[in-house]
């Protein structure tokens, strides 16, 4: 089971072969051959037709992902919260959690008008964003993991070295939010600030907007996450 989950989660970021899979998982190429006919089998999974045999996931795993997020309880307790913090701060708000080397996006609230991203479902690089940092600074061997593979560049404000995108993580803790200033979207800034369950950072509550005043908008995040850290843990003792 765990296998077959690890490779479906790696299906997710990119189409795959098996002999990639396995290399990956660190499993023998005819063990994963096996694992992802058997999602094939189960329409989970499609294969290509040509020689090299990629595998991709099928509408059905996307449509069961979009239920997970849609049906999950940070994401059904936070709806609420966004939307106060919406109308409170009258910027973009939204609530994202950690997904590899980028942050999804679990609720989304703002004006037609307001184009700032993430969009719901929508997912962002970790390291551009406000969430994505807060998120970050509380998961040391996830934060390794991405500096591994890379700081994309998104504007010429986009954090790319390691050094600095550390020495940032650290005022975050310290901070108890973070910001974001045209690193992902130029001209956009954000905050975000942690959203805590049973003593772990489960996602981050941010709000973004163009020339968004951070002064002013800071206390209603931190507001949000706090509330929506609350609730969380009065429905655990229910």
């Amino acid at each position: 089971m765990a296998r077959t989950m690890r490779a479906l989660e790696m299906l997710a970021l990119s189409p795959l072969s098996a002999p990639q899979l396995a290399a990956t998982i660190d499993t023998h190429p005819r063990t994963m051959r096996r694992v992802l006919e058997r999602l094939v089998v189960e329409g989970y999974v499609q294969r290509s037709g040509d020689t090299r045999r990629i595998y991709a996931p099928t509408m059905r795993l996307v449509a069961l992902a979009a239920q997970v997020l849609e049906h999950s309880p940070v994401a059904r307790r936070g709806r609420p919260y966004v939307e106060l913090l919406h109308e409170r701060s009258r910027m973009a708000a939204h609530l994202v959690a950690p997904s590899y080397g980028s942050v999804v996006c679990l609720c989304h609230a703002a004006l037609g008008s307001q184009d700032e991203h993430p969009h719901l479902r929508e997912l962002v690089p970790a390291h551009a964003t406000a969430g994505g940092k807060l998120l970050l600074a509380h998961r040391d061997g996830w934060r390794r993991s991405l500096v591994a593979a890379g700081l994309a560049p998104h504007t010429d404000r986009t954090i790319t070295e390691a050094a600095q995108l550390d020495e940032e993580l650290v005022q975050i803790r310290a901070d108890g939010h973070a910001i974001e200033d045209g690193e992902y979207q130029a001209g956009v800034r954000a905050v975000a600030a942690p959203v805590v369950f049973d003593g772990e950072v489960v996602a981050a509550v941010s709000a973004s907007g163009r020339r968004m005043d951070i002064d002013a908008v800071l206390p209603h995040v931190l507001r949000a996450a706090r509330d929506l850290t609350q609730d969380l843990a009065d429905g655990e003792r229910r």
